[in-house]
Parts: C-alpha cells; structure tokens; sequence
C-alpha cells in the first residue's frame, strides 16, 4: 500500500537526557493520526524532527517518496503545518496575513487564500484584524495557512485549542472531509482523548519518549475488557449469590443494573453460572477499551492524566 511517510528508529537528546527514542511508524494517504501523550512525553520534538524544525540524532524520514535528509526541500514542499501557539501579523488583517503567505507559497494559486477563509468559516472576518480574533478563529486561520499550495500531509498541534464544542466538532468534520475526499493525510496531536478516538483512523501514544501503544484505531479499541453490565430480574438473589461467582466481584449497582468484573473466568463461564442459579438476564453489554481507559493504563494512571 502506498505510504505517505515513514518514520523509522526516530531519537533526539537533549544535554544526554533522551526525548524521543526509537519512533516508529507509517501512513497511508488520507489516514489521520492523533499523537497522544503526558506533557514532556516528546510529542513536540517528534513534530518538530518530521518538520526539520529540529534536528534528530538518528533514524529516517521519508515523506511522499522523499528522504528528508537527501533532500529536505522537496520532502517538505507538500506538507502544511501549524505547531505551537498560531502566529501571525496582528496589524494585519486575516485576508492579508492568508494572502501575504500565499504568496510565499510556490504551490498556492491566486485566489486561494480566499478560498480557505471561506472553507474554515472565516471569510465573514477577512478584514478583521488578527490582534481581534479569538484564540479559536486563530486555529482556523493556522489550518487555513497550513493547507496552503495543496499539501499531501498536515501536522496540527492542539488544533481544537481555544474552540468550542461545536467549533471542535466542526473543525474535526473538516478534517475528516479533507482525508476523506482529497486523501490528505493528517497528524493531529491533542490532549483530548475522546475526539482522538472517534475521529483519528491511527493512534501513537508517546510516553518518556518512547512509543507504548501503536497502531489502527480500530483495532487498538476492538478488544474488550473484563468489565460486564448486566440487568438481572432476580436482584436481590443474584446479590446474595455473587460471593459464591468464583472469579466475578461486585463494581457497582444501580437498581437492577450491575456493574461486574471478570477476573480469571470468561463470558460464557459467567453466564452459564447465571444459567445455573436460574437468575434470568434482561441485558448484558461487555466493555470495550476506550482510548482514555488504555491511555490512564499505559501512562501510570490520573496522577499523570492531561486535560
């Protein structure tokens, strides 16, 4: 399958303290990435090494075909990016500072900059200028910019910062959109675990610098935990009994719903001792992983949790 980038064996030291070390991974056009982290764990500096914003001190970096280090130019030349806090020219105004970068932009055609305004929601504001615009119109107008000249690959960092909800969703449909339907490949990376895991097709978990979770979404997710609820008709004799359920303890009850969990015995062990004790089952649902149950797992819990 055609790849868009990979990246192999990426590392970077700081004054002998290690940022990133032995990042792996590749994507396919159209495929969207959230790159996932505690504070410091060298989500940043990967960005940055992949930008050529920083240098690394080992591994490879081909983007669309192109070795970043044999040439870094080309490589570069069909990849948008918006890292850090969005900067602009305050003075100026959102159709200026658009128009102003476009013209830097080798591969920008006249009238696109407008064009963007207007597919970020920010044409009404076009002359307004930048020093007035929200932290929210800022991200709009950083995507905006980076997807200048038609690139293959954007990196955005914390682009739902400063945004509301619906302003979150809308922005998160954009890009979906333009994966979808121009086969632009995405790197998001954010701390807001849920929008990750409905929207991003691949998740990389950093931590300490090092890759501890990779992979399809879909199939990161896939797994079920051993969590059950469960409506019971027979609540009070199904209390009773469960000290005698070898392997099942009691997480929470609400009414007739409860909570379970599975330690050492399957699902089908389980409901075949339901059988057994005559109790009938109105409903049961097995847990699935979410992202912020793997991630809190992985990382080492609410006492390393990011917003």
């Amino acid at each position: 399958m055609e790849k868009i980038m990979e990246v192999k064996n990426l590392r970077k030291e700081f004054k002998k303290e290690v940022a990133v070390e032995n990042v792996c991974f590749d994507l396919t056009p159209g495929s969207i990435m959230g790159l996932l982290g505690t504070n410091g764990a060298g989500k940043t500096t990967t960005l940055k090494m992949i930008t050529n914003l920083c240098s690394k001190d080992k591994g490879k970096i081909v983007i669309n075909g192109v070795s970043l280090d044999a040439n870094p130019g080309l490589a570069l030349s069909k990849v948008g990016a918006a890292l850090d806090s969005p900067s602009f020219y305050e003075e100026l105004s959102a159709k200026e500072n658009i128009e102003y970068f476009a013209c830097l932009h080798k591969d920008s055609y006249s009238g696109q900059g407008m064009e963007l305004l207007d597919y970020v929601g920010l044409l009404a504001q076009a002359e307004k200028k930048v020093k007035n615009f929200s932290l929210g119109m800022k991200q709009r107008l950083a995507l905006a910019r980076a997807m200048l000249g038609e690139p293959k690959l954007i990196i955005l960092d914390e682009p739902a910062n400063g945004l509301d909800p619906q302003g979150q969703i809308s922005l998160y449909r954009m890009i979906c959109d333009m994966a979808q339907d121009k086969k632009i490949t995405f790197i998001l990376s954010s701390h807001l675990l849920h929008d990750m895991e409905e929207f991003c097709t691949d998740i990389l978990i950093l931590d300490k610098g090092k890759s501890i979770l990779q992979g399809k979404t879909e199939e990161i997710l896939s797994e079920t935990t051993n969590i059950v609820d469960c409506v019971l008709e027979e609540t009070e004799v199904f209390e009773n009994a469960l000290p005698y359920f070898y392997g099942v303890s009691l997480k929470s009850r609400k009414g007739n719903q409860f909570t379970l969990k599975l330690e050492n015995v399957n699902l089908d062990e389980f409901i075949k001792k339901i059988v057994e004790s005559n109790l009938h089952i109105s409903y049961l649902s097995m847990r699935k992983n979410s992202l912020q149950d793997l991630f809190f797992k992985l990382t080492g819990g609410l006492e390393q949790c990011i917003h």
